[in-house]
């Protein structure tokens, strides 16, 4: 399905184990461009099973739309709508951010029919907690994981690699790669 018709926006997609920083890290630049940006509006789409932070987070701060992505099949991507749904949160909620938090196991065809669908300009990061970091050090990550590792513009293995990665500006976030 198409996305209905919206104006593009910048999107980070952010993945990675659980609790490895990716809602915490995402909260931060959203206070960071409100800060900036006064009356600035962002939506954010979850693909994490269960309540998060993120929610109440949405509830007590001014202009952040938050949506849930239903994740029916990780082995079809493209059974999650994201295109759809991310054109009509955008639309709805009149965003000129996008982040979009992604579980790790299904980001890669996620990503992948993000681009198939949307095409806007995004730029993937992909936050390691110290198990997956110790692996990719060893060589012995799993085949989705090396997928993931690879779309990613930037990996942080620490909190503190995180808090360097920040924000970029619209005009310099690239579009997806490839056909």
């Amino acid at each position: 399905m198409n996305a209905p018709a919206a104006q593009a926006v910048p999107c980070t997609i952010v993945s990675g184990p659980r609790g490895a920083g990716k809602t915490r890290w995402i909260q931060r630049q959203i206070l960071g461009l409100g800060a900036r940006e006064p009356g600035v509006r962002v939506a954010v789409l979850l693909g994490e099973e269960g309540r998060t932070r993120m929610e109440r987070f949405a509830r007590e701060t001014p202009g952040v739309t938050v949506h849930r992505l239903l994740l029916p099949c990780f082995c079809c991507p493209g059974l999650a709508e994201i295109g759809s749904a991310v054109g009509a949160l955008v639309a709805a909620s009149g965003a000129s951010r996008l982040f979009i938090e992604l579980p790790a196991i299904g980001a890669p065809g996620l990503v992948a029919e993000f681009d198939r669908a949307i095409g806007w300009p995004r730029r993937v990061l992909v936050f390691l907690d110290a198990s997956w970091a110790a692996w990719r050090r060893d060589g012995r990550l799993l085949y989705y994981q090396t997928v993931l590792l690879d779309l990613a513009q930037a990996v942080a293995e620490t909190p503190e690699e995180a808090d360097r990665l920040g924000e970029i500006p619209p005009e310099s976030v690239p579009g997806p790669s490839g056909p």
